[in-house]
């Protein structure tokens, strides 16, 4: 009989959601990068997985489930966007820029250097959006016929690497204004590098915010010429 509730698609997704709380409260309590939920939640659910037999194809039933919220996930960017619009118009020229040259360079950067490491052209489609969040970010791999379970790794970690260095970064790199820091976070490092922006203050995170959603549209773009010429 355990083994058999063990299988079931809703309690894989309770478990999953259980330990996500709790991790991510002892992140909030912490703030230790390595208790990132997306580090330690992968490693415990990777334990548990492998501790009580369950195969990833059975695991990815219930997955698919909450894969299938990310539709709505995407839609739901737009508020940020939409309460940030005064600041957008005041900051508009300087915004755009940095969005539209974080977002090329990420994209570019990242097909040469994976090209100059020996990528395939599956790998090299399937994190060519690396910077942008999850629901875009899958969408657009789909597009470019990329692999799905790349993608999601490869966000995944630039989304750590943001949260757990970025802010310190721009601090190195002299950065001072609030606008720049936010944006910059946003649109290197989406949702995982937003959550160390909205510690920094409101602004940054606002902006960071907004940044999510103006680099997905730009990554949306301009990914299937960028992977057409460059791989």
């Amino acid at each position: 009989m355990l083994s058999t509730l063990l299988k079931e698609p809703l309690f894989q997704i309770t478990t999953t959601l259980v330990v996500y709380t709790a991790v991510n409260r002892l992140y909030k309590k912490f703030n230790f990068f390595l208790f990132n939920p997306l580090i330690l939640v992968t490693a415990i659910m990777i334990y548990i997985l492998h501790y009580t037999g369950i195969s990833y194809a059975e695991y990815s039933k219930g997955g698919d489930m909450i894969t299938f919220l990310l539709g709505p996930a995407t839609v739901a960017l737009g508020v940020p966007l939409y309460k940030q619009i005064p600041g957008i118009r005041a900051n508009l020229k300087p915004i755009v820029v940095g969005v539209l040259t974080g977002s090329i360079s990420a994209l570019i950067s990242t097909l040469f250097i994976a090209r100059a490491l020996g990528a395939g052209r599956e790998t090299l489609v399937s994190i060519a959006a690396k910077s942008v969040t999850m629901p875009i970010a899958l969408g657009i791999t789909e597009i470019l016929g990329g692999n799905d379970k790349l993608i999601v790794l490869a966000v995944s970690v630039t989304g750590i690497f943001g949260g757990a260095v970025g802010a310190e970064i721009m601090k190195l790199a002299g950065v001072k204004s609030r606008i720049a820091i936010g944006i910059g976070i946003g649109t290197a490092s989406h949702a995982g590098g937003t959550s160390r922006a909205i510690q920094l203050g409101e602004t940054e995170g606002s902006m960071s915010g907004a940044a999510i959603v103006l680099t997905g549209i730009v990554t949306a773009l301009i990914a299937p010429f960028a992977v057409r010429w460059l791989v």
